[in-house]
């Protein structure tokens, strides 16, 4: 939010709100949420709990909140300059979703907030629309019937992209549809899976400290309180934060002990130091250097108590700047691509995903995806192990690109992992979704090059 010039007056805002419309005017502009939120110092603020609500919030029910203020508004609120529409979502999302608020405190703050940018003469429309949206007893009568239109239901009133409605339920069907926005809709948990320590002993640290419940441990990951800082957590505790399915995928690979391991596209490296546990050596590569670097401040947090040396011989992780379609190392014994993909699966935690991705995009990355295989392909030596991953829910980038690389590929073939039972299809793919489970959304495949 750009503050207006002259006069000399201060803002009557809060640090907290001023922060919030920043953040949210980055987005706006193109800026992933993770990293705008990042750049902010947001997550330094002492109203860093009320700020991320706000902020993540306002992303997430974006078309909850844009079908709302059109019929109130009587016009498309794309129409709107960014400083205004940043302003109007920000006060119906307090005044709809924000019980904590008074509606009359969003609507003079929405309206001083746009008088302190270059669009003041605004204030009285956003004034004029917040006071219908908090006059209106009924806001779901303005929303189609779930019944009798599920698709413009879930495009509105559950806030995701009509297109992406559409194709969901003509995966899941009307009835899981609805059960995965509802999923992506709610406030994700934050887990953490030791690295170097026992899950159990980890856990007792944890919850010693108030960090997490005793009983919060399930497999490798522990579940932590509501409002933990995360770096909090990882000051007790050796390990990264990774939601459940990302470290099922880790599972899925299992490495024999001691074996060669090319993570092809490593970053930000959680996998990579994951699978470290019980490979002899890990090569993370990644093509993004400054993606990169956060693997290599993975390792050092990890240190020696982990079990994983940054320097010298005994190293267990090497970071190397590399494309995956054009991998680092000659052969390894089992290669990971966790593809670059549409991350349809992760919108609960990253919800501008769901406003960023394009239909368009699923087939440019399924072309960058076979790219990908087929250049992991070539480093995999008789009987070793090739694990395909993504984060996404579509065919064309899971079960659909592994089809084809089978077809293309005769000397590979599925093998089930260890990966729990009930998260293996029936031809031993790992499978997660986001509605059946509580965790984000991945697939995984774990072919083995034939011996001969």
């Amino acid at each position: 939010m750009k503050p207006r010039r002259g006069g000399g007056r201060r803002s009557g805002l809060s640090p907290g709100r001023v922060l919030a419309a920043s953040i949210l005017a980055e987005v706006e502009s193109g800026r992933r949420l993770d990293v705008a939120w990042e750049a902010s110092g947001a997550a330094r603020s002492p109203e860093r709990g009320w700020i991320r609500t706000l902020v993540y919030g306002t992303v997430r029910f974006r078309g909850r909140l844009d079908h709302i203020l059109s019929r109130l508004a009587g016009r498309d609120p794309a129409a709107f300059d960014r400083e205004v529409l940043v302003a109007l979502r920000m006060g119906a999302y307090q005044i709809l979703e924000m019980g904590g608020v008074p509606a009359y405190a969003a609507v003079s703050e929405a309206v001083e907030q746009v008088k302190e940018t270059r669009k003041r003469a605004a204030a009285g429309l956003v004034n004029a629309v917040l006071r219908k949206v908090a006059s209106n007893p009924r806001p779901r009568s303005l929303f189609p019937d779930a019944e009798r239109d599920p698709e413009g239901y879930l495009a509105t009133w559950g806030s995701h992209p009509r297109w992406l409605v559409r194709r969901w339920i003509a995966a899941f069907g009307p009835v899981g549809a609805r059960a995965l926005v509802d999923a992506n809709n709610r406030e994700p948990d934050v887990y953490l899976r030791p690295v170097g320590q026992r899950p159990v002993v980890a856990e007792r640290t944890l919850a010693e400290a108030g960090l997490c419940r005793s009983g919060s441990r399930d497999h490798q990951w522990i579940a932590l309180d509501q409002g933990t800082d995360p770096a909090a957590a990882l000051s007790l505790v050796p390990g990264v934060i990774q939601d459940p399915a990302a470290s099922l995928v880790v599972d899925h690979v299992s490495p024999p002990t001691g074996a060669l391991v090319a993570d092809l596209c490593a970053a930000p490296g959680g996998k990579a130091l994951a699978l470290s546990e019980a490979a002899g050596c890990v090569v993370a590569a990644d093509l993004s250097e400054r993606r990169l670097r956060r693997v290599v401040q993975g390792v050092r947090r990890l240190g020696e108590g982990a079990a994983i040396a940054l320097r010298g011989p005994g190293r267990r992780v090497w970071a190397v700047a590399a494309d995956a379609r054009h991998p680092p190392v000659r052969r390894a014994d089992a290669v990971l691509v966790d593809v670059p993909c549409s991350g349809t699966g992760t919108f609960r935690r990253h919800p501008d995903g769901r406003w960023r991705v394009r239909p368009p995009d699923i087939r440019k990355l399924a072309a960058v995806q076979r790219s990908i295989l087929e250049g992991a392909a070539t480093v995999v030596p008789r009987g070793g192990l090739l694990v395909y991953a993504t984060c996404a829910l579509e065919h064309e980038e899971n079960e659909g690109q592994v089809q084809d690389f089978l077809k293309r590929h005769p000397d590979f073939r599925i093998e089930a992992g260890p990966a729990p039972e009930r998260f293996l299809d029936e031809n031993g793919c790992l499978v997660v979704l986001p509605h059946e489970s509580g965790f984000d959304g991945a697939f995984a495949a774990r072919m083995r090059r034939a011996r001969d």
